[in-house]
């Protein structure tokens, strides 16, 4: 009976870990299938893919590998080219941004931000909730100035 005993107490030990880790499981796939049935994914997806401009939320967002200064002034000339009404320009050390207006009066936001010597990234929205085909034509524009 004394082996029984001993041995008894590490069951119940081990049964409490098992109980905790399938806790833990639940919790994880919980938390996967929010994140999945949320959309997040495709972001996540989009930005990991790389060299992949990513719309999500309204705004066209890309990492290109150029310094600022040259993707600002690119930019620049994409605003010109496409005949957008250039209202605001703002260059900070660690960042740009352009607002801008279509001749229909639609706004435009531009920005960029500083990640590394030759790392920019850059977000594009058009409108208030945003539109893709012209978030696009813009960053297009962007790039053939690159």
């Amino acid at each position: 009976m004394g082996i029984y005993l001993t041995k008894w107490p590490c069951h119940i030990q081990e049964s409490k870990i098992m109980y905790n880790l399938k806790q833990k499981i639940c919790v994880f796939i919980i938390l996967t299938l929010c994140l999945g049935l949320s959309g997040c994914w495709f972001a996540v997806g989009g930005a990991a893919g790389g060299g992949t401009a990513v719309y999500f939320k309204g705004r066209l967002q890309e990492n290109i590998g150029r310094n600022m200064h040259t993707v600002h002034e690119a930019t620049r000339s994409a605003l010109n080219t496409l005949e957008l009404n250039i209202s605001k320009e703002e260059k900070k050390v660690d960042s740009t941004s352009f607002e801008a207006k279509y001749p229909d009066g639609t706004n435009v936001w531009i920005s960029t931000k500083y990640l590394s010597a030759n790392s920019t990234q850059v977000t594009i929205r058009v409108g208030i909730l945003g539109d893709e085909s012209r978030s696009r034509q813009i960053w297009d524009q962007i790039r053939r100035n690159l």
